[in-house]
């Protein structure tokens, strides 16, 4: 009997982390929900610390190198392309601004027409749009991991309570404190 029960523990703990790399979380959490009934507490925490993805990992990514490394690295593809083109096209406006006056005032340089210009509005556009990128990538992924674990962790059954009253008793009277549970 022991035996049965383990085959089954073991198909349904294996059915749900072959559903989570189909990205299953992300377009039918209920699918995987419903296999999740199944397995032990533990199968189910198991997974979670398993599969959870960290916020801090593809934050310092987008932070330090850009161009949507960190979106990549979590999976949240779309946001990587939005990234990658982003920081291309600010790249691209900061390099050509940059041979455009380097150009023009070699040109003046040779022939001294006097026409030399320190003026870089593309670059000036592409460096306060690498800025806002910049800072949007580094909060992304933040917001990518929180809206992904709540999935994976519903999708397992792991719902539990964010606000617990706890009471405490005391000598003379009973006093009652608030726990809160912070999770990504």
């Amino acid at each position: 009997m022991t035996v049965c029960i383990a085959a089954v523990f073991a198909d349904a703990y294996r059915d749900v982390n072959v559903m989570i790399n189909s990205g299953y979380v992300k377009y039918d959490p209920e699918s995987i929900r419903a296999i999740s009934d199944g397995l032990t507490q533990d199968q189910k925490e198991s997974i979670y610390m398993w599969r959870h993805v960290s916020p801090v990992g593809g934050a310092l990514f987008n932070a330090v190198m850009g161009f949507g490394s960190g979106s990549f690295s979590q999976g949240d593809t779309g946001h990587g392309i939005i990234f990658l083109c982003g920081d291309t096209i600010c790249t691209g406006l900061i390099i050509y601004d940059i041979l455009r006056v380097s150009g023009e005032n070699i040109r003046s340089s040779l022939f001294g027409d006097g026409a030399a210009t320190d003026e870089m509005p593309f670059a000036l556009a592409g460096l306060i749009g690498a800025l806002v990128l910049r800072i949007w990538q580094t909060i992304r992924p933040i917001q990518y991991a929180r809206n992904y674990n709540s999935k994976l962790a519903y999708s397992l059954n792991l719902d539990s309570p964010k606000i617990a009253f706890v009471p405490l008793a005391g000598d003379i009277k009973t006093e009652v404190t608030i726990s809160a549970t912070i999770s990504f």
